[in-house]
């Protein structure tokens, strides 16, 4: 009876640690999971920025817009620079992604402090048209690209001067810089498209 007793205390013991343990290892990991953190565009974003307003609808709106036509340019003269046959073209094409692909992180940036997620990817419908740019070259390939260049930046500046408006500081100081560079790829686009004439 004495060991039959023994045997249950030293049971009971075994059990009774082993729920401590459980205890302390499911409160763990509850701790170390439920800080209040999030991942925007792939940035960590801690909870104490949380105070931090985030945009309106407008502005939400605008950067998303911006980001998916910040990734069409670039895309756009990466393909330029290998099917382009104008030496113009190919500069021009080198510029848009050099200011783009500055502009593109800038907007990143500015879009994870304002808990916005925007897309990392075309919408498939311009994945269509980068698709069937690939396959033209020479001046067929100039000419679609810069009336597309003049186009676009055309619509473009018009997004840009709704961005300035915005009642965000940051969004319209970035709004504003950004539009300056982007009226100057619209002048020079039509300047290479009246010279292709």
């Amino acid at each position: 009876m004495k060991k039959i007793f023994l045997g249950l205390a030293f049971s009971a013991a075994i059990t009774f640690q082993a729920c401590q343990s459980a205890d302390k290892k499911s409160s763990t990991t509850k701790d170390s999971v439920s800080g209040d953190t999030t991942m925007v565009n792939g940035v960590h974003v801690t909870g104490s920025e949380s105070t931090e307003a985030s945009l309106d609808e407008e502005g939400a709106t605008f950067l998303k817009k911006a980001a998916a036509g910040g990734i069409m340019e670039v895309e756009a003269a990466k393909i330029a620079l290998t099917n382009a046959k104008s030496a113009d073209v190919k500069n021009f094409a080198q510029q848009m992604l050099t200011d783009h692909t500055k502009a593109n992180k800038e907007l990143k940036e500015l879009a994870a402090k304002k808990k916005i997620i925007t897309p990392d990817a075309l919408p498939a419908e311009d994945q269509i048209h980068v698709d069937a740019m690939k396959k033209m070259t020479g001046t067929e390939f100039d000419k679609h690209y810069i009336a597309m260049m003049v186009t676009d930046h055309e619509k473009t500046v018009k997004l840009f001067e709704q961005g300035k408006q915005n009642k965000d500081t940051d969004l319209k100081t970035w709004a504003t810089k950004t539009l300056n560079v982007i009226e100057g790829h619209t002048a020079k686009a039509k300047e290479i498209a009246l010279a292709m004439k």
